[in-house]
């Protein structure tokens, strides 16, 4: 193949890429504006600071420095090595989940139960949630070394959907479940 084929090649999935991203993105939208009519501003509130946060710092901390080191260099690497050192972010997200976790509920304020139920069960639910979507990590490196982009793009705006539909589902059948909408989804 060519450099000019090669270029074409990376151009066209870069702008399929974007495209299933903004249409994913744009339909998440319209489905948290969905969302929003049906609960309280502090549940989405918590959620979408507090819980989030937490999702998202396990994630970071866990995954991070992996990411880096198998990326950099991949021409020359032994992936099942490679493969097998990933494996480590899940343990890694174990600890760092059951750490911010005691965190989130023994040193931070915990908001009124009255206003917001069943914050215990999130903070929980949402550090299980990090530590599932650690184990697709050695596939994510793996996708994003070989520039699977297309599919990498794909399959986390379907989990994004999914997500959000399941979300819409549930405040539409069971809107007096709070927390528990959000913890189930994620």
């Amino acid at each position: 193949m060519g450099s000019r084929e090669v270029l074409g090649q990376a151009a066209r999935l870069a702008s399929s890429g974007l495209l299933l991203q903004v249409l994913f993105r744009l339909i998440t939208f319209v489905l948290n504006a969905f969302i929003l009519r049906f609960l309280s501003k502090e549940i989405v509130g918590i959620v979408n600071v507090r819980l989030t946060l937490l999702y998202s710092t396990t994630l970071f901390l866990a995954r991070e420095a992996f990411r880096r080191a198998c990326l950099s260099g991949a021409a020359k690497r032994d992936w099942s090595q490679t493969l097998s050192l990933l494996w480590l972010t899940v343990p890694l997200g174990v600890f760092w989940s059951l750490f911010l976790g005691w965190v989130w509920l023994q040193l931070l304020e915990v908001p009124d139960p009255h206003v917001v139920p069943h914050y215990g069960t999130g903070v929980v639910v949402f550090g299980f949630s990090a530590v599932v979507e650690l184990l697709g990590e050695p596939f994510w490196v793996l996708a994003q070394a070989h520039m699977f982009v297309r599919l990498k793009v794909i399959a986390e705006s379907l989990s994004v959907i999914l997500k959000s539909i399941l979300t819409a589902l549930l405040v539409l059948w069971l809107p007096h479940w709070g927390l528990y909408i959000f913890s189930l989804a994620q």
